[in-house]
């Protein structure tokens, strides 16, 4: 054999005897990396079988591994991904099982080695081909680039498109963003909503009408379901008694005394209609609202007094239907506190024609019927709290709309047609308008041409534009409106390449794909006209300009975008309404939409200020703040704040709370509504935030299903769970972080012992909906763990000290999510050098936020290969 030295190289495992390679790295190098040297045929010879063929072979193939067939051919995206998870799997010490199979020393070389094979054989592709493919627009992003390129901010076509496909938790992925005939069907048809709904709707400026009524025409009945207590007239204070017949005969003689008040003490839910009477949108668009309101309390004897503190309401949309509601409900109008106070409040609301809107007071009781002892169904209104019960006195509204623009046709008409005359359009005409060309031919060239520069995010060469002349030409050849058939080019172009696809940035010329990434990255739209000037001027490799154009836009209100789109996908919030809470063992959470409103709220608030204020990433799991209102300072037993607003709160010192891990909306969509499992949330938090997301599980291991009787915990049944060694070290990884956020129930709220329905401590009451309720307190919460190098602790406190006394994990995972979401494409193997470079610019300001986002902003990865004129550091000085 010779003289070992411990260094183990390609060279040196060539030259010796099979028989010296153990472990099943090195099976997989021998029958991959050194087939050819060898000469082997595909398959695993006897030598080596001993070792790993029976787990690795064509019948067992364990982990999906079948050695026998695993080609070298790095050339090859799909087996190059393959020794990829060799790679990763050995870099974290898995593979071999047997860690003695593969000394430190040599484990080290091996993966030096093929690291840098891997290396060089992902980026020679990335260099022949570009980091990834073209990408088509998300259906959000098309609908934003559609409301910003034809100047309608309300836009609504998203539901036209079918949903996108998710991949790497994002709905940005270009391999996911494929284009069929029913989608592409789908396009043009939103396409054809858009531009109709951007003419002018008439030749005439719409006009605009006033709706105004007293506190007893606010409401549509004398009162509404739930009891008296739920609605009631009042005069002085005091309960105005008034009937249906009494208040029908009141409004035919039009004699409303406005020294009565219209009270609500109920939130908007099934069933419920409590609109205006009277009041119906005229056409679609915009609605001022005006109202004067107090926030009150409802004292026995249906007596008011004013609140100690505000109230928060808001409006929905809804079709008058009554009590069954039909078609699409919607908040709208924003949140708005109503105080103690008589006052003034305005808002604008977004109706469609035919609609009306209801009050929706947050955070209040929503009875539901009752059928005592198989009895007709009757309403129990809550008990009311210490003090009273809250609501919201009104004393008038008024309602002014749809909201008309200041000059007509309206700029979006403008966009389409310019200055052309428009006429009332004639019988058989499917447009609103018909258009009145001067010249038909050269002024469909002109406009469809200026059409195709105002909304293209670069500049398309005139030859590329004939295709949609002669569409254009052709309907005007046989007689079709000049209107229709610009409209019909239009609509090719808004589903062509030029608008519908983004493209990689490749050459040191692509100012313009450059601009158009960061515009969608940072706004999810096309970019503003700043930007685009930028971009003509061949600005955006200088690294200073693009630092300062990023600045501006997480500073812009088109931020909030990025902010809502990436959190949906990241953190899960587009779920975090996905399961509502199991009334048998969560009473207290029935219909309160506004704790959930609230923390999702929050969430987003969180994330928008670690990257504007340029926050450490170790916040993600340990922070001395939280985001709070009214609601959520109740439900993390903060100190009392008043109004809906989110502000920036330090958390007492001995509160579980502060960072992401454990706020409500993320410790929500890792419950199921009903129950909480260590191992469902230990996963999502080494997935999402920690960056080390756990193999699938066996398809033939059942899921842990804790036990709502309260008979067992969930550390017995885990126990029973990972009795095999395989079960065992893989929960190893992330069942320790699950029980260290035990003691949040499935809303986020703190309990020291689980809920049950039969064993324990027996907790009755009437909830929300004024029903009865029964649960049992059963075992106490158990958060102690130990992590995967050994480390304990006993609390999610302590748990957090030790994650965040390691960031770079965190910034490391941080900064791949922005990777994935900004690119449409995964973190490529030749991505990652560039990553740990990116990281180490960061580290010496502590992994801050923003920075690690300029700092992507600045790469080759995010500008391709030819890069920028780099004039200073990369990430942003520490704020």
């Amino acid at each position: 054999m010779g003289k070992t030295t411990g260094k183990l190289s390609v060279r040196a495992i060539a030259s010796r005897p099979v028989r010296v390679i153990s472990g099943l790295f090195g099976v997989a190098l021998m029958l991959g990396m050194f087939r050819p040297a060898l000469g082997l045929e595909p398959g695993v010879p006897p030598q080596i079988e001993r070792s790993c063929g029976e787990c690795h072979n064509e019948k067992t193939a364990e982990g999906g591994l079948n050695l026998r067939q695993l080609a070298w051919s790095l050339s090859d995206s799909s087996v190059r991904e393959r020794w990829v998870r060799i790679y990763d799997r050995v870099q974290m010490g898995e593979m071999p099982p047997d860690a003695d199979d593969l000394p430190s020393a040599q484990r080290t070389e091996l993966l030096r080695e093929l690291k840098t094979a891997l290396h060089d054989a992902d980026l020679a592709e990335v260099r022949q081909q570009g980091r990834g493919p073209l990408r088509r627009l998300s259906r959000d992003e098309y609908e934003q680039n559609l409301r910003d390129a034809l100047r309608l901010p309300n836009l609504d076509v998203r539901d036209i498109l079918p949903e996108d496909r998710e991949s790497h938790h994002f709905h940005k992925m270009a391999a996911a963003l494929d284009m069929s005939r029913v989608q592409l069907a789908a396009y043009l048809d939103a396409a054809e909503a858009a531009l109709i709904q951007a003419m002018a709707s008439g030749v005439e400026t719409p006009t605009s009408t006033r709706y105004y009524a007293l506190a007893t025409k606010m409401f549509a009945e004398a009162e509404t379901f739930g009891n008296r207590e739920a609605m009631f007239y009042a005069k002085d204070s005091k309960l105005l008694p008034l009937d249906g017949g009494q208040l029908r005969a009141l409004r035919v003689r039009g004699q409303h005394d406005p020294a009565v008040e219209m009270a609500l003490f109920r939130s908007a839910t099934w069933p419920y209609y409590g609109y205006p009477d009277g009041f119906l949108a005229t056409a679609s668009g915009g609605y001022k609202v005006r109202f004067s309101a107090r926030a009150v309390v409802q004292i026995e004897g249906f007596q008011l007094q004013p609140a100690r503190r505000p109230q928060p309401m808001t409006f929905r949309a809804r079709a008058p239907s009554g009590p069954d509601v039909s078609g699409d409900v919607r908040a709208t109008g924003g949140i708005l506190d109503i105080q103690p106070e008589v006052g003034v409040y305005e808002t604008v609301i977004t109706l469609k024609k035919g609609e009306t809107f209801e009050y929706s007071l947050l955070g209040l009781p929503m009875p539901l019927a009752r059928n005592v002892n198989n009895g007709p169904p009757t309403y129990r209104y809550p008990p009311f709290p210490v003090g009273g019960q809250p609501g919201v006195a009104y004393q008038w509204i008024e309602v002014t709309g749809p909201i008309v623009p200041s000059v007509w046709p309206p700029p979006s008409h403008r966009v389409l047609f310019d200055d052309l005359e428009i006429r009332p359009s004639a019988a058989g005409n499917p447009l609103p308008v018909e258009v009145v060309p001067r010249d038909p031919q050269p002024d469909a060239v002109r406009l469809l041409r200026r059409f195709a520069h105002q909304v293209a995010r670069q500049p398309v060469p005139v030859d590329a534009l004939q295709k949609y002349e002669q569409l254009v030409q052709a309907k005007l050849e046989v007689g079709r409106p000049f209107g229709e058939a610009l409209l019909a080019g239009y609509k090719a172009f808004l589903c062509s390449s030029h608008f519908l696809y983004l493209r990689e940035p490749v050459d040191v010329d692509d100012h313009f794909a450059v601009a158009s990434r960061l515009s969608h990255f940072l706004t999810n739209t096309c970019p503003d006209e700043l930007l685009a000037q930028r971009a003509r001027q061949r600005q955006l490799r200088d690294a200073e300009v693009l630092r300062t154009e990023t600045d501006r836009l997480i500073a812009s209100i088109g931020f909030d975008r990025f902010v809502q789109n990436f959190t949906d996908d990241w953190l899960s919030l587009r779920h975090v309404r996905r399961d509502d809470p199991d009334i048998r063992l969560y009473p207290e959470y029935r219909f309160d939409e506004y704790l959930v409103e609230s923390m999702e709220r929050e969430t987003r608030a969180f994330f928008t200020a670690m990257v504007r204020e340029n926050l450490p990433a170790r916040v993600l799991v340990q922070a001395d703040f939280v985001y709070a209102n009214d609601r959520l300072a109740t439900h993390y037993g903060l100190p009392p704040l008043d109004g809906s607003a989110m502000r920036k709160v330090p958390v007492p010192e001995g509160s579980p709370y502060g960072g992401l891990l454990t706020q409500g909306a993320l410790l929500k969509v890792t419950a199921n509504g009903t129950t909480t499992s260590p191992v469902v949330r230990g996963a999502w938090v080494m997935d999402r935030l920690i960056g080390e997301p756990p193999p699938p599980p066996p398809a033939s291991v059942p899921a842990v299903e804790p036990d709502i009787r309260g008979a067992k915990t969930i550390r017995e049944l885990l126990k029973l769970h990972t009795n095999s060694a395989a079960c065992a070290s893989c929960h190893a990884r992330f069942d320790s972080v699950g029980l260290a956020l035990e003691n949040f129930d499935i809303l986020g709220g703190w309990r020291t012992r689980y809920r049950g329905l039969e064993s324990g401590e027996h907790v009755t009451g009437i909830d929300r909906a004024g029903h009865d309720f029964a649960y049992t307190l059963a075992g106490p919460v158990d958060a102690l763990g130990q992590l995967r190098d050994g480390r304990i602790f006993q609390n999610v406190q302590e748990i957090k000290t030790l994650l965040a006394a390691n960031p770079r994990p965190l910034a490391r995972n941080l900064l791949q999510q922005f990777t994935i979401y900004a690119t449409g494409t995964p973190v490529r193997f030749s991505d990652r050098e560039e990553i740990e470079k990116l990281l180490d610019d960061c580290a010496a300001a502590d992994y801050r936020v923003g920075d690690l986002l300029r700092a992507l902003v600045t790469s080759h990865i995010f500008l391709g290969q030819a890069g920028c004129e780099v004039r200073g550091p990369r990430g942003a000085t520490a704020q």
